[in-house]
């Protein structure tokens, strides 16, 4: 296929551009057919230009064309991870995220079709429980040529190349991503998501802060509870599976304060309804920056702000990578006193770091716990950002 092609070429440029974007720096010659690992946190803390739009105050929302690209603002993620179950009982955990980065403020000036201020890049991922497996990939593209792109008018899509998600006439998102190991292993989702709850607008009214400075906070929502149905191909079987996923879509320019070193992010979806987002960014010694302001949503959609205040993330256990050695906790204990809330958070697969230009773990989890004194259980996902250190490279 030509553009399959084409990518494969431009994977290099592409990837010297976002560096450059982030701020990031590769060991030489590592720019041919993949890039060194970096610090989200450290990319995130590059100054923006000061053309970039800021969010600044609450907006209002306007579905699907607020599902599309907002090239105003420097960064910009649609974010998709799940729990999903096969005839067996055997769990899977995925992740499908399309990342967008304007290399400038203002749209390329060139009337060439290839011309284009947007660099795209992908990352996919699918954990198998039953065979303690993680595996994940990365793509970079640009939206010139419509190599990649995301749009919400008429429908909502996201794709870079054959990897995409998109909305069909009645709502319902499939997601199709299909990727070869080195060793030739195909491994792929086909999943087709559809809403079951009403969007969730996270901070206030889908401004979500990041810290005291003004400015810096971003535009974000969550679609939550969504029901998956549809396959999952790794380990050389394709398996039927269902289960719920979680869509986030953010969008900003906003740079984490300068003393931020890493994020905890946790999405909790219990089976007694009740949906749960919330985070910590860490300083270096470990004290929360900011006040992050998660989202508590009700079995019957009463959805309530959780300031940092209203609760606690203790870690109970840790993981050290066989290929970073970087330490990341591994497991929590979670207590919300005022909703009474007490859960265990459990990793389904302790490994499931993501070795792709920006070090990371995002993995599916197990929860078990109490809720208002009754016992409780759920699925959820975690991202653990920064532990790697500011400037760590593979």
């Amino acid at each position: 296929m030509k553009t399959r092609g084409c990518w494969r070429r431009l994977t290099g440029v592409a990837a010297a551009l976002l560096l450059a974007a982030t701020g990031c720096s590769a060991a030489p010659g590592s720019l041919q057919g993949t890039v060194a690992t970096s610090n989200v946190v450290a990319a995130l803390n590059v100054e923006a230009d000061a053309g970039f739009a800021r969010a600044d105050a609450p907006r209002p929302f306007t579905f699907p064309r607020d599902h599309g690209a907002h090239p105003a603002f420097r960064t910009e993620w649609w974010y998709f991870t799940g729990n999903l179950v096969d005839a067996q009982g055997d769990e899977y955990g995925f992740q499908f995220t399309i990342f967008r980065t304007a290399l400038s403020p203002h749209a390329a000036a060139r009337a060439s079709d290839l011309a284009t201020n947007q660099i795209y890049m992908a990352h996919m991922a699918v954990t198998d429980g039953a065979r303690n497996r993680h595996v994940d990939f990365e793509r970079f593209g640009r939206d010139g040529g419509g190599l990649a792109g995301a749009e919400g008018e008429p429908r909502f899509r996201a794709w870079l190349e054959d990897w995409s998600v998109e909305q069909d006439s009645s709502g319902v998102m499939r997601i199709l991503a299909q990727e070869t190991t080195a060793a030739g292993e195909t491994v792929g989702l086909d999943l087709r998501l559809a809403e079951t709850r009403p969007v969730v607008l996270q901070g206030d009214a889908g401004l979500s802060q990041k810290g005291p400075e003004p400015g810096n906070a971003s535009y974000y929502y969550s679609l939550v509870g969504l029901e998956t149905t549809g396959s999952v191909t790794v380990g050389g079987r394709t398996m039927a599976v269902t289960g719920r996923s979680w869509m986030d879509h953010e969008f900003g320019t906003s740079a984490l304060s300068a003393e931020a070193v890493g994020w905890d992010w946790f999405s909790v979806q219990l089976d007694s309804g009740t949906v749960l987002a919330f985070a910590q960014i860490r300083a270096a010694d470990g004290a929360a920056v900011g006040d992050f302001q998660g989202t508590l949503v009700e079995a019957d959609g009463s959805q309530h702000a959780v300031p940092a205040s209203a609760f606690t993330v203790e870690a109970t256990g840790e993981w050290t990578s066989p290929r970073t050695g970087v330490v990341y906790p591994s497991g929590w204990r979670v207590e919300l006193p005022q909703y009474e809330l007490a859960l265990t958070i459990t990793p389904l697969v302790r490994d499931q770091e993501m070795n792709v230009s920006y070090l990371y773990w995002e993995g599916a989890v197990t929860i078990t716990g109490t809720e208002q004194g009754k016992p409780v259980t759920g699925r959820g996902y975690v991202e653990l950002t920064g532990y790697g250190g500011r400037g760590y490279q593979r």
